[in-house]
């Protein structure tokens, strides 16, 4: 019932579905339907317009631990490190809300690695000459202490420095990234 409506629209708009014929040419299609014939355009691949830079990601690509240490090092980047439970609510609600504010994502993708980590799901970890299970590193990345559900622990100088920041709980995007901006600026410090 509905495509007899949509036809009977696109008539009254003076539009029609028919598709010119395989062997027709662009000056018959003109003079059979009276709408022009489309226009050559360069290809992008000859034209000597100047390559951008890509754009910055729009989304945090969080990494494992030892993958997000080898590319700080590599990068001269902190190390930023959430610190996570499938269980915990303010992790969702952090993860959903700050996460994806596109102001924290630029500060994060600019200034740090992303590295998420769940201390409930056993691992081993090899970072440097160290190695740790998940329970050890966890202790370590807040000096010895355990902090709730959330925390985010930030590693100022990983493979050079263990100076390391730890903040716990949830934070709205515009506190967290007013804390980002403390910690760019512990960072330059150095």
């Amino acid at each position: 019932m509905r495509k007899p409506i949509i036809f009977l629209f696109l008539g009254l708009l003076g539009l029609s579905c028919k598709a010119p014929k395989l062997n027709q040419t662009a000056a018959e299609t003109t003079a059979n339907s009276g709408t022009p014939a489309p226009v050559k355009r360069p290809s992008i691949s000859r034209s000597k317009i100047p390559m951008e830079k890509p754009a910055p990601s729009k989304t945090l690509v969080w990494l494992d631990f030892e993958t997000g240490y080898k590319k700080a090092v590599a990068e001269n980047k902190m190390i930023l490190v959430d610190i996570y439970t499938n269980w915990c609510y303010w992790c969702k609600v952090m993860d959903r809300e700050t996460y994806t504010d596109s102001a924290i994502i630029a500060k994060i993708n600019t200034q740090f690695i992303p590295v998420k980590m769940n201390p409930e799901v056993d691992a081993t970890f090899r970072f440097g000459d160290t190695v740790m299970n998940n329970a050890e590193l966890f202790l370590w990345l807040g000096h010895g202490k355990q902090f709730g559900f959330p925390a985010s622990y930030f590693w100022l100088q990983p493979g050079k420095s263990d100076e390391r920041y730890c903040l716990a709980g949830y934070h709205e995007p515009l506190a967290f990234m007013q804390i980002l901006k403390q910690i760019e600026v512990k960072k330059a410090a150095k």
